[in-house]
């Protein structure tokens, strides 16, 4: 299929249309103009000729991006990400779409892949080998609009994909209201695949000559040794002539013996041994406690099990993996998980909570992950849920009967349903990111 085909296939009515549908609809984010996804589907053929004509014309404009500010951690700026109103996720989405398509070879793999496949390859390793990890500064600020555009008219010259991409990455963000010739906005559909296009060069060439990884702006060589520092400075100059500049060696970039273990998305590797890192395990466990503890104040054991299960087991939705087991499901360190069920053991005991249920446990979620994905009733699928699972879940989270829930319309239990799940959803997301 040409490039012409598959960007008329993506911005046609009945495709937009779908992507509303599956992406958008039961969305509640509201971006800096304030349209509800609600409000747009209700003019929504309108708005779809509307978007569909200015980009044909290549006069469509995106609205500036609300601003959304992550806490890193004491002494870190904070990691801005960029939220895009309904009418524009939904073009970005579109382009995202063809770029992927464009780019079949730009798709950056799960980070659980990056492990599986490390862990292979430094098992058998001695102490002549060493990881040599690069931390580029401020990654998707730093992306040269140039440097891109250029990358992608490397591969196709098509007028409006390349209209409506400069026009995103352009638009400013929160407060700004100039356009800038430099960085691409996180948090956009479009942003991940943007970025690995922009590295798509660097990495060819880097995995043509060493075992090299690079998830995001974190890259790892395992290299020997006595090689370490010249192939840092390798990559440092590869960075350099892209406009992208990384750590000094010895701070956040460093070089790391195999046999001392070194962390990397999340995860301890080493040759013996690969775990979840210590941020990230103290991390959930506080996590739990925040829901303990919430439970315990609030009174509600039932609706407290329920997140606290979903915390530990993780969640299947729109056929995709939601969760910190899941994430780190690549863990050779099963004492680890069995420290954390003490853990939930102990402190769901010690609130007083143990008449209303057993928590899940992360070994059972661990098993069931490796060995079990698709025939697992262990770990919740909501897309399969029924009418009346739905408004089980629902009486637990509101504290109603279900038989008060019974006389909603079918399309307020949807609503109701899937705010919730959304909710926990996110909080799972967040399980799991800042990696670093």
């Amino acid at each position: 299929m040409t490039i012409e085909e598959t960007f008329d296939i993506q911005f046609s009515p009945e495709n937009l249309k779908l992507i509303f549908e599956e992406k958008i609809s039961k969305s509640g984010t509201v971006g800096k103009d304030g349209v509800h996804p609600s409000a747009f589907e209700k003019k929504l053929d309108t708005e779809l000729a509307l978007v569909i004509k200015k980009v044909r014309d290549k006069k469509y404009n995106f609205t500036p991006f609300k601003q959304r500010l992550i806490l890193k951690g004491a002494g870190k700026p904070p990691r801005e990400i960029s939220i895009a109103g309904v009418r524009d996720r939904l073009v970005l989405r579109a382009i995202t779409n063809v770029l992927s398509s464009v780019f079949s070879d730009a798709k950056i793999p799960a980070p659980h892949h990056f492990i599986g496949e490390i862990k292979e390859y430094i098992r058998h390793l001695s102490d002549e080998y060493s990881f040599v990890q690069l931390d580029v500064k401020d990654f998707y600020p730093s992306l040269q609009h140039a440097y891109l555009v250029e990358q992608i008219s490397a591969r196709t010259a098509h007028p409006e994909l390349q209209y409506l991409v400069t026009r995103a990455i352009t638009t400013p963000t929160g407060d700004r209201t100039e356009r800038s010739e430099i960085g691409v906005p996180q948090g956009l559909s479009i942003s991940n695949v943007l970025s690995s296009i922009y590295m798509m060069k660097i990495d060819n060439e880097a995995r043509a000559k060493l075992q090299y990884f690079r998830y995001v702006d974190d890259i790892l060589i395992i290299c020997r040794t006595s090689e370490a520092e010249r192939n840092f400075q390798y990559i440092s100059q590869q960075l350099k002539m892209a406009g992208l500049e990384c750590h000094a060696l010895g701070t956040k970039s460093k070089v790391v013996p195999l046999s001392k273990s070194v962390d990397y998305l999340g995860y301890r590797l080493s040759p013996n041994l690969v775990s979840v890192r210590q941020s990230s395990y103290q991390r959930m466990m506080e996590n739990i406690m925040s829901v303990i503890t919430a439970g315990k104040y609030k009174h509600q054991p039932k609706r407290t099990l329920l997140k606290l299960n979903i915390k530990i087991t993780g969640c299947i939705m729109n056929e995709k993996r939601f969760g910190w087991m899941f994430f780190f499901s690549m863990t050779e360190d099963i004492n680890q998980l069995k420290r954390l069920d003490r853990f939930v053991k102990m402190q769901w005991e010690k609130t007083g909570l143990a008449q209303f249920g057993k928590p899940k446990k992360f070994v059972k979620t661990f098993h069931e992950i490796r060995y079990n994905t698709a025939e697992t009733k262990y770990i919740p699928r909501f897309d399969d849920y029924t009418i009346e699972k739905k408004m089980e879940l629902i009486s637990v989270m509101e504290g109603l009967d279900v038989s008060d829930i019974r006389d909603w319309t079918q399309e307020k239990i949807e609503r109701k349903f899937w705010y919730y799940i959304r909710r926990e959803v996110a909080d799972l997301e967040k399980d799991i990111t800042p990696l670093s």
